[in-house]
């Protein structure tokens, strides 16, 4: 008898010590997996949240260029602007685009008349008050009813979005307020909200110093967050396994910012990590911690695997009579059954994975590419194995992926951005993590890389950059891309000593347009008015809107007054020819100024301020005609348009 049960007595006390040990290593994995993945969340959902409020702060940096670019902006080109963003869908979580006019004290009774004479006669800053300084929301789009709530607001009345709006107009860049009850807030709904501030400034005044920038404060252009909106916007609904709780400053309960489940109770023992981030001028403390639901799933999941173990434990022991060999065979066939289901999942998890899943080996050679990299790049599975991993990169681009699998197979985790070719498709922009694959002896034996499309967001990102530097309506550059070539023209000119030469051209008679046939044949005129003048340019020459019916022609290679004043001939003719638009036709004319740089000005302001008048002599000239800008005597020379 002692003979069967002291074996098996001595198998199950050998189990059971081994399962405390399984149990113990388990419980240490697991922990050290949530936390691992807890980290890796709370990156990822800190880094989201950060691109998305530089992407905000583009869209204000390009709004103010209107400003910049504009002698005036009206109320039409600040809705144009805006609608032309396009932000509910590729900005959501943003309420609004806004301008806050600076107004001192003494100035606010003529602020008042002067927008009670626009249309709103009711209109008047509030709250009513005595202050030094007023500030007053006349544009925010889209102007909608929560919106309208704001209109006529000053909110540096209120001390948190005070401190703000004083931190950017000192530094010039953009500042986020504190926590705030925004004024479109009703009863219902209630949200936290914040305002990021971007300063705009008075055209021509120095800001090299924050008293230099305070005295040239035009007024702020601004956008108002609703925070549960804007998270929602930023990470979508997919945070359903953690809670995240940003607070402004310090984690204090009046400081909560945001609480993606704010219904949740209060879990002391919960896995939790901690990031902090600055968001323009404020410090944003970001709290991630494990959900309820999910700690309670793998709980379950710890006790059902403690039961098969001890399961499996007794049934080694009760088996250990049986012999040695058929133990061994038990436990090789739970091996493999486990093997089968770790394989079965894995294949799973990456052939569904919506992001392309790649695998080299040492020499750099695909062994594995998922779906949807076969999607992405439009490849057949069977032209990918064994292709050298740089193939897929078109040539301008094999450099980089090369230096990443280097990297990759020299130990280092790469995270970087790469250019793929896809056929049918051409280029394909993606994000591309990699790690190394490395085996129980230490050495690398491929690499395993993950790649995001991100096509879709570099388009947007050049998108805004196009819309800072080009005039909406006629696709023209702005005053700032003007500024720009016209100020690298001038470096060449002085190192090469080559003249070259400017002209200013108004458009005759284009108010007549707008009143008679009304403003949206005003713009078909200028957009055919920018074509016909384009056509009369070389490739090398910029033709730019400086504002209104004004152009701006910059000539790099017409070195000589008589060479500018023919091409400004040209133009002058062209713009003379009637203009077809749907509700008639229409007939301008125009008053062009020509300068040469370096005989008449070597410097951006004084050969745009020569031109301006030389274009204005013309104008006095009876109009239609050409003036050349004589420095002399300061009188300008008119050229016969015949």
């Amino acid at each position: 008898m002692w003979q069967i049960v002291l074996p098996v007595v001595v198998a199950i006390a050998l189990a059971v010590g081994a399962f405390s040990l399984v149990w113990s290593e388990i419980g240490r994995r697991h922990q050290e997996r949530v936390t691992e993945r807890l980290d890796f969340a709370a990156h990822d959902v800190a880094q989201q949240i950060e691109q998305r409020m530089r992407a905000y702060r583009q869209v204000l940096r390009g709004a103010r260029a209107l400003f910049d670019a504009s002698d005036e902006v009206t109320r039409e080109d600040w809705h144009a602007y805006v609608s032309a963003l396009s932000l509910q869908r590729d900005f959501p979580g943003i309420q609004g685009v806004g301008f806050s006019r600076f107004v001192p004290a003494a100035e606010l009774s003529a602020h008042e008349l002067e927008m009670r004479s626009t249309g709103h006669g009711d209109y008047r800053v509030r709250p009513p008050g005595e202050r030094r300084e007023f500030s007053s929301i006349v544009y925010l789009e889209p102007f909608d009813w929560r919106n309208q709530r704001a209109f006529s607001f000053d909110m540096m009345s209120e001390p948190v979005r005070r401190e703000a709006m004083q931190r950017a107009r000192l530094s010039g860049e953009a500042a986020l307020t504190g926590k705030v009850r925004l004024i479109q807030e009703t009863d219902q709904d209630i949200q936290t909200g914040v305002l990021l501030y971007l300063p705009a400034y008075r055209h021509g005044m120095p800001l090299d110093t924050e008293v230099q920038r305070s005295d040239a404060l035009m007024g702020w252009v601004f956008s108002p967050f609703r925070m549960r909106d804007l998270m929602e916007g930023t990470l979508g609904r997919s945070m359903t396994g953690l809670r995240m709780r940003i607070y402004d400053g310090e984690g204090r309960p009046e400081a909560l910012l945001y609480d993606s489940h704010p219904d949740d109770p209060e879990r002391y023992d919960a896995p939790e990590h901690r990031l902090e981030r600055d968001i323009d001028g404020r410090r944003w403390l970001l709290v991630f911690e494990q959900r309820e639901v999910t700690a309670s799933e793998l709980d379950r999941w710890r006790t059902e695997l403690g039961l098969v173990i001890m399961f499996g434990a007794l049934l080694v022991a009760l088996s250990a009579s049986l012999g040695i060999a058929r133990r061994r065979a038990a436990r090789l066939a739970a091996v493999s059954r486990s093997l089968a289901r770790s394989e079965s999942m894995y294949s799973t998890l990456v052939n569904l994975s919506g992001e392309g899943i790649l695998s080299v080996d040492v020499r750099q050679a695909i062994e594995f590419a998922n779906p949807a990299l076969h999607r992405m790049l439009n490849l057949d599975s069977r032209d990918v194995v064994g292709l050298p991993a740089d193939e897929l990169a078109p040539d301008g681009g094999r450099h980089a992926l090369q230096a990443m699998f280097t990297a990759l197979l020299a130990g280092e985790t790469v995270r970087m951005e790469l250019t793929l070719k896809a056929r049918d498709r051409g280029d394909v922009t993606v994000l591309a993590s990699g790690v190394p694959r490395i085996d129980s002896d230490g050495r690398v034996t491929g690499a395993i890389v993950v790649m995001a499309d991100i096509s879709e967001r570099k388009a947007d990102e050049a998108r805004i950059a196009w819309l800072a530097t080009h005039d909406s309506l006629t696709g023209l550059p702005n005053r700032s891309l003007l500024a720009d070539r016209l100020n690298r023209t001038l470096v060449a000119a002085r190192r090469y000593d080559t003249p070259f030469c400017v002209l200013f051209i108004d458009l005759d008679h284009f108010k007549d347009v707008n009143d008679r046939l009304g403003h949206q044949a005003g713009d078909q005129v200028l957009i055919e008015a920018s074509r016909r003048m384009l056509s009369c340019l070389r490739a090398a020459d910029t033709l730019a809107r400086h504002g209104g019916d004004e152009f701006v022609a910059l000539l790099p290679e017409t070195g000589s007054v008589d060479a500018a004043c023919a091409v400004a001939e040209k133009i002058r003719a062209r713009l003379g020819e009637p203009f077809m638009v749907e509700r008639g036709d229409a007939q301008i004319s125009a008053s062009i100024g020509v300068v040469t740089c370096p005989e008449q000005g070597e410097d951006f302001d004084t050969l745009l301020a020569r031109a301006d008048a030389a274009m204005y002599a013309a104008k006095a000239d009876g109009r239609n005609t050409i003036a050349v800008w004589k420095e002399q005597d300061g009188k300008q020379d008119f050229k016969d348009p015949s």
